[in-house]
């Protein structure tokens, strides 16, 4: 930097360092307002659109936690069985629960029946079955209610990074809604242990459905003593 006439001209080299500097701030800057807007909406492990209800523990396990489950699932898509059994059962072993997709007993959904079910437990010796239907789709318009959003931006040419708050809603919606029904039963006595019915809000894809359903519903049956 020059002093001339009591101003300071900057050089090249320090303006290109201050150039530099900045930018470095810029970036410092963007990496905080990303990790507040992930605090702020969430990168914890809770369903999103998923909301369950009338949920019901009837029996205890008789072998208290689950150790290996039957998952069965009736979609009104049939192709949709293989991804969600195959999803929820990777969840359980997550939870250090074994269990076993029914479709790799049973492959022809039509196929599906208490006694096939049972049998197809019994064969691989699992104590329970976790067996999920959907028993309707809505399609119906909502008002969804007013809610606090963040949004990042700058100022200008190469101006400030800023985080600031907005406010959107209430606003009317058209949704679908899949509704669902799940129980619990143990293999040998076939007496159901545990229900829950649900609701599926305007899932964006099938693989979001079952992805955020399965989350719901194995934090439940943690929370009823099922599950790790």
């Amino acid at each position: 930097m020059i002093m001339r006439y009591g101003i300071a001209i900057v050089n090249g080299s320090t303006h290109q360092k201050l150039r530099a500097i900045t930018m470095k701030q810029n970036f410092a800057v963007i990496c905080l307002a990303v990790s507040v807007l992930l605090i702020i909406t969430g990168c914890s492990r809770e369903a999103k659109i998923t909301k369950l209800n009338d949920i019901e523990k009837f029996e205890f396990y008789s072998k208290g936690r689950l150790d290996k489950v039957l998952v069965v699932g009736k979609p009104r898509i049939e192709t949709s069985r293989k991804d969600f059994e195959d999803y929820f059962s990777r969840a359980l072993e997550k939870r250090a629960t074994d269990a076993v997709p029914s479709y790799k007993i049973i492959p022809d959904i039509q196929g599906l029946n208490r006694e096939s079910i049972k049998e197809a437990a019994v064969k691989v010796q699992a104590g329970a079955v976790l067996a999920t239907r959907v028993v309707g789709v809505d399609n119906k318009t909502v008002v969804m209610p007013q809610r606090a959003s963040v949004d990042i931006y700058t100022t200008g040419r190469g101006g400030t990074v800023m985080m600031g708050p907005f406010i959107e809603g209430p606003y009317e919606k058209d949704v679908t809604v899949v509704r669902l029904e799940t129980a619990l039963f143990e293999t040998q006595t076939e007496k159901m242990l545990w229900k829950a019915t649900s609701k599926i809000l305007n899932p964006d894809t099938v693989k979001e459905a079952i992805r955020d359903f399965s989350m719901a519903i194995i934090k439940q049956l943690q929370i009823d003593g099922y599950v790790r």
